[in-house]
C-alpha cells in the first residue's frame, strides 16, 4: 500500500505566533477548532522494539458522525476510533508517515515484539465491522489478518510475533443482537421477562421484590455491564485461524503474562451495593495452552475500568490495587496458581477513586504503588507497606513504567515521577531516588502533561534514553514532545493542528479570593487575546461545581468541558473558571458563596465589566448554571448544555435496561444529597433549581443531545417548560440522535452548537 505522508512535522518548539494590534486580532473559526487532530484516548504512544519510531493514532475531528457513542456495538469502532489514522513517526528526522490513508477507522496500533509488523484494528474493509489488520514494516503492504469482529480498544501480540490477543464480538450473537443488549434495548433475564404478554404487544416488564420494611432495597445497576460482554479469541496473522480462550464474557481488561503462556481479565459481576457505583470484579487468568481459566480473587472492588493490576516479571503472580467508592486503596498478591489472597499494605483508609496498576522492581521483589499522593512501597513477604516520598504540594499522577515495571534511569536506584503543582499549576518530571526518598526536579513548567488515558501518559524506548509525552498549555494544543531520560533535549515531534499557528490566543493567569465563608479559593483567567491594561470587557464564567477548576489554567482553552473557550479569547471576551467547590446537603447554596466573589474579583481588578456577565456549563455544569441563576440576576446572558434543574427528577431517571445512573449520583456522588428523597425530601427540593425558575431574569439558552443517556433530555424539556410558562427568555436547542457532551457530537452539530453559543452571548452581552 503506497504510504501517505502526514500533516505532521518535526520542530523543535512552540512555533511563534505574529502578534496583532489589538483590535487586528483575528477570531479563532469555529471550523479551525472542531475540525482539530486529537490524539486518541486510551491509546499509549508506543515505540517500536529497536527505538527508532513510535507508533501511535489521531483522529480527525471532522469525521465525526451523528451518536458516535453507539456505534461501538453495533460496528466494533469505538469513540476513540472514530476518524482516527495510525501514524509512525521516525525518532531521528521527524518525519511522519499517515499509514492508513485516511480511509476509514483506524486504532489501537501495536508492534509486533520482532519489530516487522504492526498490528492495528480497523474497519477499512468496508464490512461495517471492525477487524484486525497488519501492516508489514519493510513492506509498507497492508492486510486483514482474520474475519473475527472485533470488539476491542487494545491488542496484544504474543512473544512468537505470530498471534495477536483481542477481545471480539461474542460467537453466538449478531452485531444487532449483541447493540440490543449492550445498549439495553432488550428484556433481560433478571429484569423480568413478561412471558404472559398477549401476541404482538411490545410491553417491557421491570420487577423488584419486596426486601422487607427494614431493608436496604434493590441493588442498583448504575449502568448495564452487558456492555462489556465479549469473546476472548487468539488470532494466527499468518493463516487467520481463530482459536476462542473464553465465550461470553464480560471483559474490561486483558494483560498477557510476560512470558505470554497465560492472560488475566477482569470481569465485573454486579454492583455492590443501593446507591453506590462501586462495582465488584473476578480476577481470572486464563491459559493459553489448554484455555483453562482460574478465579484468582473474587469480588475484587476495582475502579471503572478493572484495570489496577500487573504481573510479576517471572509471570508467576499479579498485584493488584482496589479502588472505587467503597475501596480502601489496598494493595493484594495473588499467585498464577491461586490460593489466598494476601493484603500487602493494609492501608485502612477510604475512599481511593484513583487506583493506578502497582508497578514491579525490575527483579519481582518489591512492590510500588500511590497512595494519598504518595508513593509507597509493599514487600512480598510482609503485610505492610511504607511511603516512600511525597513531593510537597504536587500531585503525583503517575509512576513512569514499561511492561508494569517501574522505569529506572539509573539501574534500579530511582523511579520517574510525573506531578502536577497543586498551588502554581504546573506539570513537571521528578526523579525520586528510591533509598532516600529525595525528589529532584527534572523539569517544571506552566503546562499540561496529561490525557484522559492517564495510565499512559509517559512512554520510554526499549534502551530506556528516550521519553516521548503529552504537552499542551492555554494557547498551543496538545502535541507529541521528545526528551532524553534526564530531561536535559526536549524537543517537539508533531504539529497535528497547524491551522492554528496563524492565530494570537489569549494568555491565562491564575487568581485568587476568598469565598463568603472565607475559604481561600483560586480561578483560571483567560484573558482576551490582544488584552489591553485598564480596559474592561465582558465575561464569561464556566462554572462546574464541586471542581477546582484552576488546575485547567495550562490546558489549551482551559479545558471548559463544551467548547474551546479561545473561541471566546479571540472574540474579545475574558473567561473565569473558579474554584467552586459544595458541602454535603448544601450544593446549590455554596455555588453563589464559592462563585460570585471570584466574579467580584475580576470587576475589581479591571478586566471585567460589570454590565456584561455571562455564565455557561456542561452537565453537572448545566446544574450549576442554573443554580446560580435562581440565586443572582447578576449575569445577562447563561447557557447551560446536557444539565438539569431537578435533582428529584433525575434520581429517577432510567434507561432502556432498567439502569439508573443517576441514583449514586444523587446519593453518595456528586449530587451531595448524602441518601435517598425519602431520608432527605427537602434537601432534594431545596436544591433543585427548577423549584425557583420564577426568580430567573437571565436569558438562558438550553442545550441538549436528545440521545442522552446520562442526562435525560426530559430535564431539560422540564427547565424550558417551566421557564416558558412563567414568561421568562429561554431558547431550547435540542440536537438529534446525539448523546451527552457536545464534544463527541457530529462535525455539523458541533459547528452548530458552538456558532449559537457565540451567537447567544455576542447578543446578550457582548
Amino acid at each position: 500500500m503506497k504510504l501517505v505522508k502526514s500533516i505532521f512535522a518535526l520542530v523543535t518548539l512552540f512555533g511563534p505566533v505574529s502578534v496583532n494590534a489589538a483590535d487586528q486580532v483575528t477570531p479563532l473559526r469555529v471550523e479551525d477548532i472542531v475540525a482539530m487532530h486529537t490524539f486518541s484516548d486510551w491509546t499509549p504512544v508506543r515505540f517500536s522494539p529497536d527505538g527508532t519510531r513510535i507508533a501511535f493514532a489521531a483522529k480527525d475531528n471532522k469525521k465525526i458522525g451523528l451518536n458516535a457513542v453507539e456505534q461501538f456495538p453495533l460496528t466494533g469502532v469505538p469513540f476513540n476510533g472514530f476518524g482516527a489514522d495510525i501514524y509512525i513517526v521516525q525518532i531521528k528526522t521527524g518525519e511522519a508517515t499517515n499509514v492508513t490513508g485516511g480511509i476509514a477507522n483506524n486504532w489501537a496500533p501495536c508492534w509486533s515484539p520482532d519489530g516487522q509488523k504492526l498490528a492495528f484494528l480497523s474497519d477499512r474493509d468496508g464490512s461495517g465491522q471492525a477487524k484486525l489488520w497488519i501492516l508489514e514494516i519493510a513492506t509498507g503492504k497492508m492486510k486483514q489478518a482474520s474475519e473475527v469482529n472485533v470488539r476491542a480498544i487494545e491488542i496484544q501480540w504474543l512473544p512468537n510475533s505470530k498471534e495477536v490477543l483481542l477481545t471480539a464480538l461474542p460467537e453466538n450473537l449478531t452485531p444487532q443482537q449483541f447493540a440490543e443488549r449492550a445498549l439495553g434495548n432488550e428484556v433481560h433475564k433478571h429484569l423480568g421477562e413478561a412471558a404472559d404478554k398477549v401476541a404482538g404487544s411490545t410491553v417491557v416488564l421491570f420487577r423488584a421484590e419486596s426486601s422487607g420494611p427494614q431493608g436496604e432495597g434493590k441493588t442498583e445497576s448504575a449502568w448495564n455491564l452487558e456492555g462489556w460482554l465479549r469473546d476472548l479469541v487468539l488470532v494466527d496473522v499468518d493463516s487467520g485461524k481463530v482459536r476462542i480462550l473464553g465465550r461470553g464474557l464480560r471483559i474490561t481488561k486483558t494483560s498477557l503474562s510476560p512470558d505470554g503462556s497465560h492472560v488475566a481479565v477482569t470481569i465485573p459481576k454486579r454492583f455492590e451495593k443501593a446507591g453506590s457505583q462501586q462495582i465488584l470484579f473476578d480476577l481470572n487468568v486464563v491459559s493459553l495452552a489448554n484455555g483453562e481459566t482460574r478465579v484468582l480473587a473474587s469480588d475484587v472492588r476495582f475502579l471503572h475500568g478493572g484495570a489496577s493490576f500487573n504481573w510479576s516479571p517471572d509471570s508467576s503472580r499479579l498485584v493488584y490495587q482496589t479502588g472505587g467508592m467503597e475501596a480502601t486503596g489496598d494493595c493484594y498478591l495473588v499467585g498464577l496458581e491461586g490460593g489466598a489472597m494476601k493484603n500487602i499494605s493494609n492501608l485502612h483508609a477510604r475512599p481511593n477513586q484513583r487506583a493506578y496498576p502497582p508497578l514491579w522492581d525490575s527483579n519481582g521483589r518489591d512492590i510500588y504503588f500511590l497512595h494519598d499522593d504518595a508513593i509507597w512501597k509493599a514487600w512480598l513477604d510482609r503485610e505492610t507497606a511504607a511511603p516512600v516520598a511525597k513531593i510537597p504540594q504536587r500531585r503525583i499522577f503517575e509512576l513512569v513504567a514499561s511492561a508494569g515495571v517501574i522505569f529506572s534511569p539509573d539501574g534500579s536506584h530511582s523511579l520517574l515521577a510525573l506531578t502536577y503543582d497543586n498551588v502554581f499549576k504546573q506539570s513537571g518530571f521528578y526523579k525520586v531516588n528510591l533509598d532516600t526518598g529525595e525528589a529532584i526536579k527534572l523539569r517544571q513548567t506552566d503546562q499540561w502533561y496529561f490525557t484522559y488515558s492517564r495510565e499512559d501518559n509517559v512512554s520510554v524506548s526499549p534502551d530506556g534514553k528516550l521519553v516521548v509525552f503529552f504537552l499542551e498549555d492555554a494557547q498551543h494544543a496538545q502535541e507529541l514532545w521528545l526528551a532524553s531520560q534526564n530531561f536535559q533535549n526536549v524537543r517537539r515531534l508533531t504539529h497535528i493542528n497547524p491551522q492554528l499557528d496563524k492565530y494570537q490566543m489569549g494568555s491565562a493567569r491564575l487568581i485568587d479570593w476568598r469565598s463568603l465563608d472565607g475559604e481561600p479559593l483560586h480561578g483560571a483567567l483567560l484573558l482576551p487575546a490582544g488584552y489591553q491594561e485598564g480596559k474592561s470587557y465582558p465575561l464569561l464564567v464556566c462554572v462546574y461545581g464541586g471542581v477546582s477548576e484552576s488546575n485547567d489554567l495550562v490546558r489549551f482553552g482551559l479545558g471548559c468541558g463544551t467548547m474551546n473557550m479561545q473561541l471566546f479569547a479571540t472574540r474579545g471576551y475574558a473567561v473565569l473558571l473558579p474554584d467552586a467547590p459544595q458541602r454535603l446537603g448544601t450544593p446549590m447554596a455554596d455555588l453563589a458563596k464559592t462563585v460570585l466573589p471570584g466574579v467580584n474579583k475580576v470587576i475589581e481588578m479591571g478586566i471585567a465589566d460589570a454590565s456584561r456577565l455571562g455564565v455557561m456549563g456542561h452537565s453537572y455544569g448545566g446544574y450549576s448554571v442554573l443554580s446560580l441563576i435562581v440565586q443572582t440576576k447578576r449575569f445577562k446572558a447563561a447557557m447551560s448544555a446536557d444539565g438539569y434543574g431537578d435533582i428529584l427528577a433525575a434520581y429517577g431517571q432510567m434507561d432502556k435496561s432498567g439502569s439508573t445512573y443517576n441514583v449514586p449520583i444523587a446519593e453518595t456522588g456528586q449530587g451531595l444529597m448524602g441518601g435517598t428523597p425519602w431520608q432527605f425530601r427537602d434537601r432534594y427540593i431545596e436544591n433543585s433549581p427548577v423549584f425557583y425558575l420564577d426568580r430567573v431574569e437571565t436569558p438562558l439558552l438550553l442545550v441538549h443531545g436528545a440521545d442522552d443517556n446520562a442526562v435525560a433530555s426530559f430535564l431539560a424539556d422540564e427547565v424550558f417548560v417551566g421557564l416558558r410558562r412563567l414568561g421568562k427568555e429561554v431558547v431550547y436547542a435540542k440536537y438529534q440522535n446525539e448523546p451527552h457532551s457536545p464534544q463527541i457530537w457530529s462535525y455539523e452539530n458541533q459547528l452548530d452548537f458552538c456558532n449559537r453559543v457565540i451567537a447567544w452571548f455576542d447578543v446578550h452581552i457582548k
